[in-house]
């Protein structure tokens, strides 16, 4: 089999996939026990989730904010467009010697656990590397543009709680939709080859390592990247909402994944919500470990 390019290990995919698939758990014709307590706990999230809802929107009406006022904080942060031009065609261009790296070594292997850690070792962790490093050359302060500065990033983490619980009832929701629509159209459902990684039996060392990708590393990379540097520049260039669909596109796009198009929008749209919301990078970082770690969670019950 051909290479495939080197996917994100953005396990927000696999929720994506479970929900908008309508019967991922029971796609072997009978309930486990393990299937039963993956069930139970994404219905006891979607209940949470819509409490949460409710509770949101009553508070909001209470104490409404302007999102004009969210704009501002986010123009401050934008890097000159130059720089993130750069910075973008050099992730580019090392995300393209990554894969072809991997295709030499790997050229008839499916995506496997050491795909993923190929891609953490030589691809995050040096472009995380590079971005900072970049910072500290040109003498900008990483933290205050990124929004990691201030000592609230527990209360920053409890929120990104919150809104996760908030975003699940609405992402379960269009991503039914949205696979009927591919049913009617006659587009079958499949898992991406990378969350199927979480299928396989592995080593815990392994699983664990992996489990750490996902909710540590991936989460981290993929926040700085979108909603750190892109998404600011974006904001200042087109306007909040504009630039929210077109970071959530770029983003749903790049996985290359069309029964994940629209839910992996949407997850980046919220992200960018409710980073605009907090001016916290801290916040769409927590969503985004939560999704992971949740979501291997339940594929790891679901089998």
């Amino acid at each position: 089999m051909k290479h495939k390019p080197l996917v994100s290990a953005d396990m927000n995919l696999v929720l994506a996939e479970m929900v908008s698939s309508g019967g991922v758990l029971w796609e072997t014709g009978h309930l486990s026990e393990r299937n039963v307590l993956a069930g139970l706990i994404f219905l006891l999230l979607m209940c949470i989730g819509i409490a949460v809802d409710f509770a949101l929107v009553l508070y909001s009406m209470k104490r409404p904010s302007r999102t004009a006022d969210w704009i501002p904080p986010l123009t401050q942060r934008a890097l000159p467009g130059r720089i993130v031009l750069i910075l973008l065609l050099t992730l580019a261009g090392l995300y393209v010697a990554n894969s072809l790296a991997y295709g030499f070594l790997f050229p008839s292997v499916e995506v496997e656990s050491h795909t993923l850690f190929f891609q953490t070792l030589f691809l995050q962790i040096p472009a995380l590397v590079l971005l900072f490093g970049a910072f500290r050359l040109l003498k900008i302060s990483g933290r205050e543009v990124l929004g990691f500065a201030g000592g609230k990033t527990l209360r920053m983490l409890g929120l990104s709680a919150l809104f996760y619980l908030a975003a699940i009832p609405l992402l379960w929701f269009y991503s039914l939709l949205y696979q009927v629509v591919l049913d009617q159209l006659g587009y079958s459902f499949y898992l991406q080859d990378v969350t199927q990684v979480f299928l396989i039996p592995l080593p815990w060392t392994v699983r664990a390592a992996l489990i750490f990708i996902a909710i540590g590393v991936a989460p981290v990379f993929e926040e700085v990247v979108f909603r750190g540097i892109l998404f600011p520049w974006a904001v200042r260039r087109a306007g909040l909402w504009p630039a929210t669909a077109l970071v959530s596109l770029f983003f749903a796009g790049l996985h290359m994944h069309l029964p994940s198009l629209l839910p992996l929008f949407l997850l980046s749209a919220m992200f960018c919500v409710a980073y605009a919301r907090t001016r916290s990078l801290w916040v769409p970082i927590g969503m985004h470990a939560l999704f992971n770690g949740v979501t291997v969670l339940l594929l790891m019950l679901a089998g």
